[in-house]
């Protein structure tokens, strides 16, 4: 009988233990490039560390015409941990759809390349 006690004690805290460990340290769902759903003028996001907090760079098509701007702004996680805040704006990462949104836009992970496209006509005069 004492075998059986202490084997389900021994159980529970093995799951217990296993339960308290994060498998990703705290912001990684957010790192990487994204692309917004938008069918003709996307934005183009890449989220990266910079140090305890995060740079989150923006390629935005410029609403008086013309192409795209690069706004590089800093970010730092919210207490929730599925919250990044960049300036005064909050990003919130939805694992379900493992997308990202605000009340602006949603953006789903997009590649470097796709990134760079974008990013590139920004650069362009």
């Amino acid at each position: 009988m004492n075998r059986r006690y202490f084997l389900a004690a021994s159980g529970a805290s093995l799951l217990t233990l296993l339960a308290g460990c994060k498998t990703d340290q705290d912001g990684a769902k957010f790192l990487g490039y994204w692309k917004s759903d938008s069918k003709y003028d996307p934005d183009a996001i890449h989220i990266e560390r910079n140090g305890d907090s995060f740079l989150f760079t923006l390629v935005t098509k410029d609403p008086f015409g013309g192409g795209y701007q690069i706004h590089k702004l800093p970010a730092k996680l919210d207490s929730s941990d599925n919250i990044l805040v960049v300036g005064d704006k909050q990003i919130a990462y939805d694992e379900k759809a493992d997308v990202i949104v605000s009340n602006q836009m949603k953006a789903h992970h997009a590649t470097e390349a796709e990134f760079q496209a974008i990013a590139q006509t920004a650069s362009q005069p």
